[in-house]
């Protein structure tokens, strides 16, 4: 090394001083130094070997000689702490220049091995050590103490370039991470959406979270639901090994109060957690981070550092980094606490209105049900109101009832929430009506899927004894009750089906305090609050119950007095016409029998070609329909004498009908017969049933022949089974259709009086017979006219008479 004089001296620390106060990076100003010092003499090599992040390690970083920088090798080395005693590490702890001794020299040191002489000098203030500055040498080389003293003074001037360089980077880093702090304290006053500022953490130029994946856990408190957040993740089996490893500490971090950092240097988990073996070869650090908001732990916030030399970097987190995060963990545990805050009082605010919602529902209900006029339609009534969106949405629901004299419960109707297309109904307020709310709610038990209407038709409960004692408790209780399904659908196998759901509601349903019917519904979307604001209409129903039964009652004793007067008018007049009428026909008959006689032998007599023949058969057609006329009203006054034993409905039907075959075929009529399976034998007098169908059939006939075009005359006969509510028992209906012209209008009100007809060759006793002969069975013929349509004759017969009834005239 040759010798420089003060003038050199001054020159070389002045240019020292000048590279240290420019603005390159550090990094420039080391090489554009050691440069500089070589090209003036002080050593063929320097090289600067600085401490890294934490003091952990001392690291060759800049090399050059005279003739500018040198290449360095890849990766390369590092002496680690604890330093050993190599001569390089040395002045880092002394604070000395150290002279380089070949024999101590570290083989791993590639970049030495070639310079193995030299001196290692400290750059140092009087708080830090940065590292050294080293003057490497192929060969020995000698420095005095006057050079090694003026060294000295340029290795410290580099020292405060490099504690000026760390504490400005450290600024930088104090301004990113306020300004980070900044927006995202910001967003989080500004909005209660977590997701959104969550997934904006990411997006941040800090490397310590655009080098993480993230999990964000929200627990569960009050009537708050659990959830968690997630960003950063590169692939599906990444995210599942780390919610793995987020379980593993799930009970241990309800409990931490400061960050808990889990690395694979400074702090191995437990070896109960096997998980982390596989998790240390994708990430190099898992960071907890509890969220505490009133004294209470509301969440966690965990980062996984992927494994990578910028994560690394990081570890191990610095106070400045444990701040950051304590910080946004104070952040985020406000916003959570006001977003929990904000939805609870959301949550009262729809409570409240779901509350005032179902009190006018329940208040429009009652008025409802009071203007229902039957049974039926109270109970469909109910059912709509319990599965409708603007009620309590308890879809679907069930009524059975109790059928007394079986001791057995019937499933009768089946309603469902209707299709979000069909309009809800306007309020009174806005303008609704009780015509539109019934119409609107009787939709939920109409148009049953085919499938579940041979479910409810097949399910019918036991005596409630057998019953589950939960099942018991909620019927004999009196009020609806919520019970779990399983005490419910154990009943019967198709109630599975037809209720799905975890929870069922019993609504019993009383009538003069008599337990008459229960309503089954789903129950999964409720709660006990609600079972106040449906017991309110459900009284109500049980109310309507007694009314519409009293006053079907009084309708009904009513209709039995006007009945029994019209009877008793009837029965006066037709005793009078029966009288008249036999005396007539008997006198009658007589002569026309002469008559008929004569008329036919001299009808035999006539040739066939004269003109005389003709008039005489004339003649014998209308003798005839003479002679049919007084039989039919010598039989319409005689009294029946009535035969009833069990009797199959649909084999008399199909016999019936096979009688007009030939008829039907010739008119070209298409005749559809639906007749219900298992319909169990009818109490009745066999011929005279049959006497009924045969007029019935032949009406249909007649009323097409002369009116339906060819082709498209059509006649339904079906069968079907139905619970009468009134009676409370069960009936058969037979309904007899055509799609004639109907009966006109003037003419609907005289059809059942005798003697009354619209045909030129009728005697007007087909029909007043046919009503006679139901009359005398205890059931029931309507006629629904529809005039230019067609008619549909409607005959229910109950299936056993409680009492063998008489002869009616």
């Amino acid at each position: 090394m040759k010798k420089i004089d003060s003038r050199q001296k001054y020159n070389i620390l002045t240019k020292i001083v000048e590279i240290c106060c420019s603005t390159p990076q550090i990094n420039v100003r080391l090489a554009q130094m050691a440069h500089y010092l070589c090209a003036n003499g002080l050593a063929p090599t320097i090289a600067f070997y600085l401490l890294q992040r934490r003091e952990r390690y001392l690291i060759l970083r800049i090399a050059a000689d005279s003739d500018g920088s040198l290449q360095l090798p890849v990766p390369p080395h590092s002496y680690k702490l604890p330093f050993s005693d190599d001569p390089l590490c040395k002045p880092l702890t002394t604070l000395l220049p150290s002279p380089l001794d070949p024999d101590t020299l570290n083989l791993n040191d590639l970049f030495r091995n070639s310079r193995p002489h030299g001196w290692s000098l400290p750059l140092a203030d009087e708080n830090h050590a940065y590292g050294t500055m080293v003057l490497l040498n192929p060969t020995p080389f000698v420095v005095d103490n006057e050079t090694i003293l003026f060294l000295q003074v340029v290795c410290r001037q580099i020292a405060l370039s490099l504690r000026c360089s760390i504490y400005k980077n450290r600024g930088k880093k104090k301004v990113r991470r306020l300004k980070f702090l900044h927006r995202i304290g910001a967003q989080l006053s500004a909005s209660d959406d977590i997701q959104s500022v969550f997934s904006q953490l990411f997006d941040s130029t800090l490397p310590f979270f655009s080098h993480s994946a993230s999990i964000l856990n929200v627990f569960a408190l009050e009537q708050s639901e659990a959830r968690s957040l997630e960003e950063g993740f590169s692939n599906r089996d990444q995210r599942e090994l780390v919610l793995q490893v987020s379980r593993t500490q799930t009970s241990k971090t309800k409990f931490i109060q400061h960050p808990l950092v889990i690395d694979k240097k400074s702090s191995l988990p437990p070896p109960s957690y096997p998980i982390y073996e596989q998790f240390f070869k994708q990430f190099c650090a898992h960071i907890i981070l509890p969220l505490h908001s009133q004294d209470q732990m509301v969440g966690t916030l965990e980062f996984f550092l992927a494994d990578n030399p910028q994560s690394r970097n990081l570890l191990p987190l610095e106070n400045e980094d444990l701040e950051l995060l304590e910080i946004l963990a104070v952040h985020l545990a406000a916003t959570l606490e006001r977003a929990r805050a904000q939805d609870q009082l959301s949550a009262a605010n729809q409570a409240s209105l779901l509350r005032t919602r179902q009190l006018t529902f329940s208040h429009q209900m009652k008025n409802t049900l009071m203007a229902a006029d039957t049974p039926e339609n109270i109970i469909r009534l109910t059912l709509g109101a319990l599965v409708s969106n603007e009620g309590f949405t308890c879809s679907p629901a069930l009524y059975f009832a109790l059928q007394e004299n079986k001791n057995f419960w019937d499933a009768l109707f089946y309603a469902t929430a209707p299709s979000p297309a069909s309009a809800a109904p306007k309020t009174k307020e806005e303008g609704g009506n009780l015509k539109t709310l019934t119409q609107h709610l009787l939709t939920a038990s109409s148009r049953i899927p085919q499938k579940i209407q041979e479910n409810i038709t097949e399910c019918r409960l036991p005596d409630l004894d057998t019953a589950p004692s939960r099942f018991q408790q909620a019927v004999t209780g009196g009020k609806p009750t919520i019970i779990p399904a399983k005490f419910v659908t154990v009943l019967h196998p198709k109630l599975k089906a037809l209720l799905p759901g975890q929870k069922i509601v019993i609504i019993p349903i009383s009538s003069q305090e008599q337990l008459k019917g229960l309503i089954l519904a789903n129950a999964d979307y409720i709660n006990t609050q609600d079972l106040s604001y449906i017991t309110l209409f459900t009284d109500a129903a049980a109310l309507a119950l007694d009314n519409t039964q009293l006053y079907q009652r009084l309708q009904s004793s009513l209709a039995s007095l006007n009945n029994a007067q019209s009877r008793l008018a009837q029965s006066e007049k037709l005793m009078a016409l029966g009288e008249m009428a036999t005396s007539i026909a008997h006198e009658i008959k007589n002569p026309l029998v002469s008559i008929g006689g004569f008329a036919r032998r001299l009808h035999k007599k006539i040739p066939d070609q004269s003109r005389e023949k003709t008039y005489s058969q004339i003649i014998t057609k209308e003798i005839e329909r003479l002679e049919e006329i007084v039989n039919n009203v010598l039989s319409f006054s005689r009294p029946e004498s009535n035969k009833f034993e069990p009797c199959d409905l649909n084999l008399l039907i199909t016999e019936t009908i096979a009688l007009f075959s030939r008829e039907l075929k010739n008119q070209e009529i298409d005749l559809t017969v639906q007749l219900a399976p298992k319909i169990r034998e009818v109490e009745c007098d066999r011929n005279q049933l049959k006497q009924v169908l045969i007029n019935l059939l032949n009406n249909s006939i007649q009323a097409m022949s002369n009116t339906a075009a060819a082709g498209n005359r059509k006649i339904l006969v079906r069968t079907s089974c139905y619970s009468d509510l009134m009676e409370q028992k069960e009936k058969v209906l037979v309904e007899i259709e055509d799609n004639g012209d109907g009966i006109q209008k003037q003419f609907i009100h005289d059809i059942f009086n005798p003697f009354f007809t619209t045909k030129h060759e009728g005697t007007g006793l087909g029909l007043p017979i046919c009503h006679r002969i139901i009359l005398n069975h205890q059931g029931d013929i309507r006629i629904q006219n529809r005039e230019g349509k067609g008619v549909k004759v409607s005959i229910s017969l109950p299936f056993n008479h409680k009492t063998q009834p008489g002869s009616t005239i």
